[in-house]
C-alpha cells in the first residue's frame, strides 16, 4: 500500500513538473506587466499580510504560493489559511519577516476553497505533493553562491537572470531551470521581478542583442534598479 502511495505521488509530481516547464511563458497569464510578482512596490496590506501570516505559522507549516495568491496548509487545525487574489512576491515578503517557510509552484495558480479542483489551477492536495517532491538542492546551491543583500531574480519569458550577484555580473538561465530559479527564490526569500511574458534581450556574438526588454527596463517595471 505504502509502494502504491508513493508511486502515485510521484506520478503527480512528474505530470506538474511536466506542465510547470512547459509553461515559463504563463507566469502572467493576463500579460499585465508587474502584477504576477514584481519585487519593489511598496504593498499597502503588508503590515495585515505579517499579522496573518503570523497567526498561520506553526510546526511543520508552510505557505504555498501560486500566481494568484497562496495557501497556508493548517492540517493540524483541519483548516487552510487562504490568500487569494494576492501578490505572491507580497506574500513572500510577509513570510520572511514571520519566518514561514516558502514553497512555490508559480507559473501555476492554485484553486482555492470551496473549489476542491480546477482546469486551470492546482488544488492545494496536488501543490502540497509537489512541494514535497520539488527537488531545488543544486538550484539552492547555485543561489545562495550567487546571493547578495541586493540580489534580484529577474524571470522573463525566455531567460532568468541575476542581477547585483556575488561575483559582479548578470548570471542567465534557460528552459526548465527559468521556473527552478523562481522556486529558490521565494524559498530563500530572494526578490523576484517577473517580466514574463515578455522577454529580455540576449547578448548574442554577433549580432549586438536580439528584441526584448533590456535589464535596466526590466528592473524599472518592477521599481528597482
Amino acid at each position: 500500500m505504502e509502494g502504491m502511495k508513493a508511486a502515485s505521488a510521484a506520478m503527480v509530481v512528474a505530470m506538474l513538473l511536466a506542465a510547470i516547464g512547459c509553461t515559463p511563458a504563463t507566469l502572467d497569464p493576463n500579460g499585465d506587466p508587474g502584477t504576477a510578482g514584481a519585487a519593489g512596490q511598496p504593498s499597502t496590506t503588508g503590515v495585515d499580510l505579517v499579522t496573518a501570516l503570523q497567526a498561520n505559522t506553526g510546526p511543520g507549516r508552510q505557505l504555498i504560493l501560486g500566481t494568484n495568491g497562496g495557501v497556508v496548509d493548517r492540517s493540524d487545525t483541519g483548516r487552510l489559511g487562504v490568500f487569494a487574489d494576492l501578490d505572491p512576491e507580497a506574500l513572500m515578503e510577509a513570510a520572511a519577516v514571520v519566518d514561514l517557510p516558502v514553497c512555490s509552484v508559480e507559473p501555476q495558480s492554485l484553486v482555492f476553497p470551496p473549489a476542491a479542483s480546477g482546469p486551470d489551477g492546482l488544488s492545494t492536495a496536488d501543490a502540497a505533493t509537489f512541494c514535497a517532491f520539488d527537488d531545488l538542492t543544486e538550484m539552492t546551491q547555485r543561489l545562495n553562491g550567487l546571493q547578495t543583500p541586493q540580489l534580484v531574480v529577474v524571470i522573463a519569458g525566455n531567460t532568468a537572470i541575476t542581477v547585483h550577484s556575488t561575483n559582479g555580473g548578470i548570471n542567465f538561465f534557460y528552459d526548465d531551470d527559468i521556473g527552478r530559479l523562481l522556486r529558490t527564490a521565494r524559498r530563500l526569500y530572494v526578490p523576484a521581478c517577473i517580466v514574463a511574458p515578455d522577454a529580455l534581450a540576449l547578448p548574442t556574438a554577433y549580432s549586438g542583442t536580439t528584441a526584448g526588454l533590456s535589464v535596466d527596463q526590466a528592473l524599472a517595471r518592477c521599481g528597482r534598479s
